[in-house]
C-alpha cells in the first residue's frame, strides 16, 4: 500500500459516477451518484445505528459474522486495486487501529511513512498482495471503532463498487453493475 495524491485518484472517482457528501467541515462521504448506481446494499448487525442509504436492500446479520462478511467481501473485491479513502483524516483511522494492529509488521510500514498524511485525506492505493492487510485493517475498524470520522470508504479501480466501512457496525455498498451486485450479494444474503 502506498499514499497517492487526491488528483491521481479524481479519475477513478469521476469515471465511477462518484461524488463526496460533506454534512460538516469533518466528514466527507464518497457517495456513488443514483443515476450511476444499479443497486445499494446495506449491511449491519440488527440494532445498530448504521443508517443505510436510501433505496438501500437491507441485509441484517448477526454481530459474530460481520467480521467473516468482510473478510469474504474483500476477497471477493481484490481482483485489482482499491482506493482507500478516511471520511475523517487519517489520524482517526490510525489512532483506532493502532493497539489492534501493532503486531501487523506490513501495517507498521504503512504506519511509519504516514507522519505527513495523517492530517490529510489522501487515497491510500492497495494492490492485490495487500489483501491480508486490507482485511486486518477492515476488521480493527469494524472492531475498534466508534466514531463516523473512523469510518473508511473502499473504492474499486476496475469496477464500478463502492464500499464503507461504518463504525457503528456496517457496511455499505453501491454497485454500477448488476452482476457485481448479485456475486457480492452472496457472501451476505442468506
Amino acid at each position: 500500500m502506498e499514499f497517492i495524491s487526491a488528483d491521481e485518484a479524481a479519475g477513478v472517482i469521476t469515471d465511477h459516477g462518484i461524488e463526496p457528501e460533506s454534512p460538516d467541515e469533518d466528514h466527507t462521504y464518497l457517495r456513488m451518484r443514483d443515476e450511476d448506481t444499479v443497486h445499494h446494499h446495506h449491511v449491519a448487525v440488527a440494532g445498530t445505528a448504521c443508517e443505510p442509504r436510501g433505496g438501500a436492500v437491507i441485509f441484517d446479520i448477526p454481530e459474530d459474522r460481520l467480521p467473516d462478511v468482510v473478510d469474504h467481501l474483500m476477497h471477493k473485491l481484490h481482483h485489482s486495486q482499491l482506493l482507500l479513502i478516511p471520511v475523517g483524516k487519517w489520524r482517526s483511522v490510525f489512532d483506532v487501529v493502532a493497539f489492534s494492529l501493532a503486531a501487523n509488521e506490513e501495517w507498521q510500514r504503512i504506519d511509519a511513512a504516514a507522519t505527513v498524511e495523517l492530517n490529510s485525506r489522501d487515497p491510500l492505493l492497495a494492490d492485490t498482495g495487500d489483501l491480508h492487510l486490507l482485511c486486518d485493517l477492515a476488521k480493527a475498524l469494524l472492531h475498534d471503532s466508534e466514531k463516523p470520522d473512523q469510518g473508511l470508504t473502499l473504492i474499486s479501480v476496475g469496477q464500478p463498487v463502492v464500499v464503507e466501512i461504518v463504525p457503528t457496525g456496517g457496511v455499505r455498498l453501491s454497485f454500477g453493475n448488476q452482476a457485481i451486485a448479485a456475486e457480492l450479494a452472496e457472501v451476505y444474503a442468506g
